[in-house]
């Protein structure tokens, strides 16, 4: 009697190319967003760049690695960035900043939204409305929005130094125009925000729209933001300082460190 043939070869085969990609995968996520070169992954995976070639193209095709136009370097997709964020609903950062938005938004009455940054973008996990909300909103939750523009996205991008700005800037021209962002405006907006230690926006996402952006740090080398968005007719110099303050002292009553060095 002969023995019923197997697929255990071409399973085992199956379970290294997986494997092997998802080690592939971390390594992009590990250089991202500066991205990695074929030859460089395949080297640092030990793997020949032929198998690597063909693995990357998959995660590609698959969205969940990606290269811009005329890029050679893979930096991390959508997909991987949506799987991530999912994982992040019931997140301890989130769980941590709940009962402070809360507080924010009955206090100020406006929405309060807390942003982190996902790659190139600024990803809003959470948003809390007061009793006088923007209709309009200017971030859903999961929404995902290019570095700079929205308040929230000005302070994480003030994060950055100036190369990796421009880059995010070139990759993503297309995204910035729609809200009239050139280069030097951007870096205007930027320097304004580093100096002030809060982003403060006018109309930059939607006319008439209002808010200021506060970044602070989570763990060792992250940092989130929570902004306010109010109609622009409430939202005068005074009551953004007021706003920024309020946002600088709720932050540090939940013991964490925000950019803004204001008082009370």
């Amino acid at each position: 009697m002969t023995d019923a043939p197997t697929d255990k070869p071409s399973a085992v085969q199956g379970t290294q190319s997986v494997s092997r990609a998802l080690d592939l995968l971390r390594r992009v996520a590990g250089l991202h967003p500066d991205g990695a070169t074929v030859t460089d992954l395949a080297k640092a995976a030990e793997i020949d760049r032929i198998t690597a070639n063909r693995l990357l193209k998959t995660l590609e095709l698959s969205g969940f690695v990606e290269r811009g136009d005329g890029s050679k370097r893979y930096r991390l997709g959508m997909q991987a960035m949506q799987i991530g964020l999912a994982s992040m609903k019931r997140a301890p950062l989130l769980e941590a900043c709940r009962p402070m938005m809360k507080r924010l938004a009955h206090i100020t009455e406006d929405t309060v939204f807390l942003v982190v940054r996902n790659g190139d973008y600024a990803h809003c996990l959470h948003y809390e409305e007061g009793r006088s909300p923007v209709r309009t909103l200017v971030l859903q939750v999961g929404g995902m929005r290019v570095l700079g523009v929205g308040s929230a996205g000005v302070t994480l991008l003030s994060r950055e130094d100036d190369a990796s700005i421009e880059a995010i800037y070139r990759r993503h021209e297309e995204e910035f125009r729609p809200s009239g962002l050139t280069l030097p405006r951007l870096r205007d907006l930027v320097e304004k925000t580093r100096k002030q230690g809060f982003s403060a926006t006018d109309g930059l996402v939607h006319e008439g729209v209002s808010g200021v952006g506060v970044s602070f740090d989570v763990g060792e080398d992250g940092y989130a933001a929570i902004s306010v968005a109010a109609l622009s007719s409430k939202m005068n110099y005074e009551r953004k300082m007021w706003v920024t303050r309020t946002v600088v002292t709720e932050l540090r009553a939940a013991g964490f460190t925000p950019s803004a060095k204001l008082t009370e």
